[in-house]
């Protein structure tokens, strides 16, 4: 899907009057500026994208305790009802917006290294950027982790035999579905530049306004309704959970288009500030009115999952609307609030491709390592989420940048 087919089906494109560039501080019409070049790294990017991996550690860590979710290791706990409901709206919070909005900043650096590469240099460079590390995480990682950690099998060559003939590796990418999801739309795009190609001519577009936001959360939150119909959340092809692509697609079409309009530099700071603020009052007490009524401390999940009832819509619907508002909001925040780039963000932007390949082993050795800890499930969720942070930082710096063979993937 194109950028230009996907905003006309989610409406016309506001025009807005000239303003005053964040970064430049020049004045320009936004329907005329030149784009900025997506290779000139922006500080503010590189910082998000860190903040948005250690929600990503956060969030993994937290289901070890509150069993809310799919993760390799849950610690044995009962977890009360209030506890419940604060795990939940956390970790949905997080799935509504964090990983669509990796998609969309993977998709902002996509036309310019299409365009500066050429075709096949372009995909070369992405399968072994996105690829090679899958495979490795695939026949290496996934295999340790469950055999040593998690303790399958009494042997590990028996074990591993059965983890290749039995069908498993073909469901054993971790998180690395997300970098062979990327791996899949690189390809389509590459595949659709080749088929119509570029003529740099293409008229620039406004940056959306209030109504074009709207209607592309009430559109993806539509049809990730149906989508749910027939892949619940929970369900899963070949690792990838279908039921969030809708919105992971349209996210990474939307940072292609806003690479190619300046979106991202041009979006108006007072509009990213009031849909964060309405994000962050509004968004927890929509879903506790969901959520709640809906009947999660009587039935758990389930009703909300997929299906012909009023709980998955509603849940859909809020996701998708939680999500445009975090997403527009956080790309302002970090514009404007978190745009240095000293050396501790050059270290855990160095470091960003490395803490989501690597996470996984360590988040579940630590948590392990510390089962003697007792403590309320909140509360040592709480406790540990710094604990695992800090302990993947140090993994990657300290040890994986050190050992040549991995080094070169990270």
């Amino acid at each position: 899907m194109s950028p230009g087919l996907l905003w006309s089906l989610t409406g016309r494109m506001i025009q807005t009057p000239t303003i005053r560039s964040p970064l430049s501080g020049a004045a320009s019409p936004l329907n005329v500026h030149e784009p900025i070049r997506s290779s000139d790294r922006r500080p503010f990017i590189d910082n998000l994208r860190s903040s948005l991996l250690f929600l990503v550690v956060a969030l993994h860590t937290t289901i070890t305790y509150s069993h809310i979710g799919s993760w390799y290791y849950k610690e044995p706990a009962r977890v009360d009802g209030v506890s419940a409901v604060a795990f939940f709206t956390f970790e949905a919070h997080c799935q509504a917006f964090f990983m669509g909005l990796l998609f969309l900043l993977a998709g902002y650096f996509v036309p310019d290294a299409f365009d500066r590469k050429g075709c096949r240099r372009f995909l070369r460079d992405r399968f072994i950027r996105l690829g090679v590390p899958s495979l490795v995480y695939i026949f290496i990682i996934q295999p340790v982790l469950q055999h040593f950690l998690l303790h399958f099998g009494d042997s590990f060559l028996g074990y591993y035999r059965g983890y290749l003939l039995s069908g498993d590796v073909f469901t054993g990418s971790g998180p690395m579905w997300f970098a062979l999801a990327l791996l899949i739309f690189s390809l389509v795009y590459a595949l659709l530049r080749t088929i119509q190609p570029s003529n740099g001519h293409a008229p620039r577009r406004a940056v959306p306004g209030p109504r074009v936001l709207l209607i592309a959360g009430l559109a993806m939150g539509a049809v990730s309704f149906l989508v749910r119909l027939v892949q619940p959340m929970g369900s899963n092809v070949l690792n990838m959970q279908l039921c969030f692509f809708t919105q992971y697609i349209m996210l990474f079409v939307v940072g292609i288009a806003a690479a190619r309009n300046g979106w991202l530099e041009h979006l108006p700071t007072h509009l990213g500030y009031t849909i964060l603020a309405g994000a962050v009052v509004l968004s927890p007490a929509a879903f506790i009115a969901v959520i709640i009524p809906g009947g999660f401390l009587q039935n758990g999940l389930s009703p909300f999952l997929g299906g012909w009832q009023w709980q998955s819509a509603a849940y859909a619907f809020w996701e998708q609307m939680a999500c445009v508002a975090l997403c527009t909001g956080m790309l302002v925040l970090f514009r404007e609030k978190f745009c240095g780039g000293g050396r501790l963000s050059k270290l855990l932007a160095k470091d960003s491709f490395g803490i989501y390949f690597l996470h996984p082993p360590v988040v579940v050795a630590v948590t392990q390592a510390f089962g003697w800890l007792r403590l309320p499930p909140l509360v040592k969720a709480i406790v540990m989420v710094p604990i695992a942070y800090l302990s993947v930082l140090t993994f990657v710096y300290f040890g994986a940048r050190r050992i040549p063979g991995l080094k070169r993937l990270l």
